[in-house]
């Protein structure tokens, strides 16, 4: 594998980590009953989707031209 590829997998884990860290705090503000804060957790959350599938998106199209 090369550097690059593993740079890619590596910004894919982040988003992935952000992902769960946001859903962690979503859960807690709607235990609290805080609901502004669920809700704008859940706008996060939807933006944190949408650069997760573009990290993803890069490195698998890294692997198909680089083979690695």
């Amino acid at each position: 594998m090369c550097a690059k590829n593993q740079e890619l997998r590596d910004a894919v884990n982040g988003k992935l980590t952000d992902m769960v860290n946001l859903a962690q705090a979503q859960a807690e503000a709607r235990r609290k009953d805080d609901r502004e804060r669920a809700i704008e957790l859940d706008k996060q959350l939807d933006l944190a989707y949408g650069e997760k599938e573009r990290a993803v998106g890069a490195w698998k199209e890294h692997t198909v031209e680089h083979a690695c």
